[in-house]
């Protein structure tokens, strides 16, 4: 367990103290002041163990409001050896921008990543309060600009949109959409419904009722 603290603390991401960062050439936020690299074996995690890593602090039971503060919070070591508690969402942003670089991955070769590893990770962020959605986009920026990942989808923007919606933020949700068309991202039935929802919640019932019909208009076309 304090191998992987170890490993967050030193990994290729955001910075606690709000220390400067870079951007390196696989497009991941370089924190200026990492720790230097942990002598072998403790150097590299295998991928799988990242993984599972990931999954759980993504996880319902840990990012749920209903938690207990303790449980929402992971404990970092620091290069002064105090504690700093991170919170399970940003602990996995780092996992995944380790899992994008492949640095500090126990793994023969450079794997795909699958899109859920990022849908996780910006659902944890969007489930949380409105002042995280910009986390949430950095996400959603990392995915964009790393080109062994896959493409931006409609579920990623139907996590966007819903969260959105739940704050009744009708600006960013139209520019969600607007981004989810410059992407050529096409909506699936998931995401069409899921823009409904939003403008309903932000209380433009005539532009819920205008997306409603052309979603109905499009679907009788595809019966005949």
């Amino acid at each position: 367990m304090e191998v992987l603290q170890l490993q967050l603390h030193s990994c290729v991401g955001s910075p606690l103290n709000g220390s400067s960062e870079i951007v390196n050439g696989n497009g991941a936020d370089v924190d200026r002041n990492a720790l230097i690299p942990l002598e072998a074996p403790y150097n590299s995690i295998p991928r799988g163990t990242w993984l599972k890593v990931l999954r759980a602090l993504t996880s319902n039971d840990i990012n749920s409001s209903r938690s207990s503060s303790t449980l929402r919070s992971v404990k970092a070591i620091t290069s002064s050896d105090d504690e700093q508690w991170i919170t399970p969402s940003n602990a996995a942003f780092r996992i995944l921008q380790r899992l994008v670089t492949g640095k500090g991955v126990r793994t023969a070769q450079q794997m795909a990543l699958d899109e859920r590893d990022f849908n996780m990770v910006l659902h944890a962020y969007a489930a949380l309060s409105q002042n995280q959605m910009h986390s949430a986009h950095r996400v959603m920026a990392l995915q964009e600009r790393t080109t062994h990942a896959p493409p931006l989808s409609a579920v990623a923007y139907s996590i966007l949109l819903k969260a959105y919606g739940r704050w009744k933020d009708i600006k960013n949700v139209e520019m969600s959409i607007l981004h989810a068309q410059r992407n050529s991202v096409v909506p699936d039935i998931v995401m069409a419904n899921t823009v409904v929802d939003a403008y309903v919640n932000c209380g433009d019932v005539d532009k819920a009722r205008e997306i409603f019909q052309i979603m109905t208009e499009e679907s009788d076309a595809k019966g005949d």
